[in-house]
């Protein structure tokens, strides 16, 4: 598992390259630790380049919404090739994340709020 960042605006870009797992589990949440120390509010995980996603990964996913609406903050998702976008759907989690095309899409619903 990779992680890329970028900051556009108030908005941190994170880029996942590789698999959400069990097995990639603690290097995820390590991955994300920066997040909350950093204070950030406004994120967007892009998962054009993920290729598969677990119960693990989807609890990580969910543990990160959590922490960012306590601090009143904006996780949005993108990107969601075929096979993870099959286990939103069969999870019913794409009623509880929102998720976008593309990363522009996401930012710009994000300067909405």
């Amino acid at each position: 598992m990779k992680l890329n960042r970028k900051q556009i605006g108030d908005v941190q870009v994170l880029e996942i390259e590789g698999v959400m797992d069990a097995e990639h589990s603690s290097q995820i949440k390590k991955s994300f630790g920066f997040i909350q120390d950093e204070g950030m509010r406004w994120v967007v995980l892009d998962l054009t380049k993920v290729s598969f996603i677990d119960s693990t990964g989807l609890g990580i996913l969910i543990s990160l919404m959590r922490q960012l609406n306590e601090k009143e903050g904006i996780l949005r998702l993108t990107g969601l090739q075929d096979e993870v976008k099959s286990i939103f759907e069969i999870t019913r989690l794409y009623r509880v994340f929102e998720i976008y095309k593309s990363v522009e899409q996401a930012i710009e619903e994000i300067k909405k709020k």
